[in-house]
């Protein structure tokens, strides 16, 4: 069982890492739209025609799907994505870059890196594949915690 000591450590260190927000070195994008391109992008990767599911982007990134579209609408009146329904199945909604659109992921992909590079250099490349594994773990066993309370509920 946490201290008190301990629970409050953890709870303002979750805060901390919510407040982390590097949307000032994006150059065209929000952090929200960055997130939904870089998922599309990887997502697409994986299609033969270069596209990805509304749905499968918000299990991607963990949001609710409304949140997704809220984003990618946003995205369209850029020109950064276009949206089109499955013509055998018009329940199902996918999503692509534009060129335009890699293009700034491309750009802003490029800015984030500068950051996570300074980020590497000054804690070294052990801390930080710990610090991905350890994150990692605590996010699924948070998950786990809430769906088994949320069970009971």
């Amino acid at each position: 069982m946490l201290t008190q000591d301990q629970r409050s450590l953890l709870i303002n260190t979750f805060h901390s890492l919510t407040m982390l927000n590097f949307s000032s070195v994006l150059e065209h994008v929000s952090q929200s739209e960055f997130f939904v391109m870089a998922a599309v992008d990887k997502l697409s990767s994986y299609s033969d025609n270069d596209t990805g599911k509304v749905s499968g982007i918000a299990k991607l990134l963990r949001v609710s799907s409304p949140a997704v579209s809220r984003t990618l609408t946003s995205l369209e009146h850029k020109g950064y994505a276009i949206r089109f329904l499955d013509v055998q199945n018009r329940r199902n909604t996918y999503v692509k870059l534009t060129d335009e659109g890699s293009e700034v992921l491309h750009t802003e992909y490029e800015n984030v890196n500068r950051i996570f590079g300074e980020v590497v250099e000054n804690m070294g490349e052990e801390k930080i594949d710990q610090f991905v594994t350890l994150a990692d773990e605590l996010m699924n066993s948070f998950a786990y915690a809430l769906a088994k309370t949320r069970s009971k509920a």
